[in-house]
């Protein structure tokens, strides 16, 4: 499932920066470079390949930094903070990274979201600078609000889930 996971973002990643790679020719002269809360348009900026490529570069950032999350949770069992530490610091190495795939699992499925979103509002700004319009198509609407508020959402369930989870691994279901 894990290298799925791994393949689904590698896919994403190649999808975002391939996709805006080829937009780059058929951009007009200049792009929105920021949305309000509205998701009008409410600043432009020429449409350079850095400036077109900045949130491809900006998701490729955050990405490294939740797949290096990942990685030091797995070298580092004491790096988690759950909210019965002790019970967690209790458990046998081979119960701790149980709860460590976890985890990286979710922080794997974070890396999934970020890309999700930062494709998409690529998408959209291609679609507003493209269409004459300055209001982001409602899927970009959606995604920026929508993806946040999932993430929130399976932040919160794993910050109930995994109490539970390490007192069934240490014995007192």
């Amino acid at each position: 499932m894990r290298r799925l996971v791994h393949a689904l973002n590698a896919g994403l990643a190649l999808l975002l920066i391939g996709g805006s790679l080829w937009a780059v020719p058929r951009l007009p002269a200049r792009i929105p470079r920021h949305f309000g809360l509205g998701g009008t348009a409410g600043a432009y900026w020429d449409a350079t390949l850095l400036h077109w490529m900045l949130v491809p570069g900006i998701a490729l950032v955050v990405v490294g930094i939740v797949y290096g999350a990942a990685w030091w949770t797995g070298r580092a069992p004491g790096s988690i903070n759950v909210p019965n530490q002790q019970q967690y610091d209790a458990l046998a190495p081979a119960e701790k990274r149980v709860i460590l795939r976890d985890v990286q699992g979710f922080l794997y499925g974070i890396a999934t979201a970020m890309l999700v979103l930062f494709a998409v509002i690529q998408a959209s700004t291609y679609h507003v600078a493209m269409s004459g319009t300055d209001t982001l198509p409602t899927v970009g609407t959606v995604a920026s609000i929508g993806v946040p508020l999932g993430l929130l959402a399976a932040a919160l369930g794993l910050a109930w889930w995994l109490p539970r989870r390490v007192r069934r691994l240490s014995g007192e279901a």
